[in-house]
């Protein structure tokens, strides 16, 4: 025999030697698979436990009651935006801020103008500019304002009201917090004679 003939026989007969060991592992896999599974069968007691654990993660049942009709709140109260005119109700000076939430300079506005707010002791309130209604309303609080520069609105804006609701003063885009204190301490002193 040449040696290109045996070394074809070699690999055929390793062929072979291979696929019947592979067709004996593979039956003696499935013979060992239909062996029967034992089972454990849990005591009573540990149901029980089981049963209690699981009522226990349970949210508690409520009565229903019928719900009762939420009350919107008007966003207007006699021409003047609401949370405005809460704030009046209760405080001589209100510092309010007029922004658009997803402008950065408007958030950065908004958080000076709480905190020239509280430094002063004053009340404070927003309005988003997307509030088409808070916002028409207060365009005509500041309308009959005599100066020509505040009767349009932009944000950011602070607007320092004083009771009943008068503007005080209005301060355009961004501004610190001292000045917005500073404004609202001017709006609670006396005016000088």
């Amino acid at each position: 025999m040449n040696s290109r003939l045996r070394v074809s026989a070699l690999v055929v007969l390793g062929v072979l030697v291979l696929g019947a060991g592979g067709f004996l592992m593979l039956g003696h896999g499935s013979a060992s698979s239909a062996a029967p599974v034992h089972q454990i069968t849990p005591l009573h007691h540990a149901r029980k436990h089981a049963s209690q654990a699981k009522a226990a993660l349970a949210p508690p049942k409520l009565a229903m009651k019928p719900a009762k009709a939420a009350r919107r709140r008007p966003t207007v109260v006699n021409g003047v935006p609401t949370p405005l005119a809460d704030a009046l109700k209760h405080h001589s000076v209100v510092v309010l801020a007029l922004v658009a939430p997803a402008a950065t300079v408007d958030q950065l506005a908004l958080a000076e103008a709480k905190a020239g707010a509280a430094a002063a002791k004053a009340a404070f309130v927003t309005i988003n500019v997307s509030n088409n209604a808070q916002v028409a309303a207060l365009s005509a609080l500041v309308g009959p304002s005599a100066n020509p520069q505040n009767r349009l609105l932009d944000a950011p804006a602070v607007l320092v009201f004083q009771q009943p609701h008068s503007l005080f003063v209005r301060l355009n885009g961004y501004v610190d917090a001292a000045t917005v204190g500073q404004a609202a301490v001017n709006a609670t002193s006396p005016p000088a004679n």
